[in-house]
């Protein structure tokens, strides 16, 4: 019953956002713009990396389950799966801000002096 819950709340989104991507990503790829192409590219790729993080940590925490037989450990995994996504998805979309990438680039330069 796990298997076959799992495959339909789990599976069905998955298949459908892996579906819509790529016919976006054909569409994209037929654009005359190479302007409009980066611009285009780069407004799915915070959506998919959100989407990756979300995926990623349910993924995690249903196999760490399966593993382990601690309670904690299960439990920290859930917590886990439920703060991340959501704490990192606003840093993720304003990496799309051209402030952000540019106070970004400055740390990048004063850590690699340092």
């Amino acid at each position: 019953m796990v298997y076959i819950s799992t495959s339909i709340f789990g599976g069905v989104p998955f298949s459908g956002i892996i579906f819509s991507y790529i016919h976006i990503v054909s569409s994209v790829l037929r654009m005359s713009s190479s302007k409009g192409k980066h611009k285009a590219f780069s407004n799915r790729g915070s959506h998919l990396s959100v989407v990756s993080l979300f995926y990623g940590t349910g993924f995690v925490v249903y196999i760490s389950s399966a593993m382990s037989d601690s309670l904690r450990k299960t439990a920290v995994a859930s917590v886990m799966y439920s703060v991340v996504p959501q704490m990192l998805n606003p840093f993720i979309y304003s990496l799309r801000n051209r402030d952000m990438k540019e106070s970004l680039k400055l740390i990048s330069r004063i850590a690699s002096i340092v």
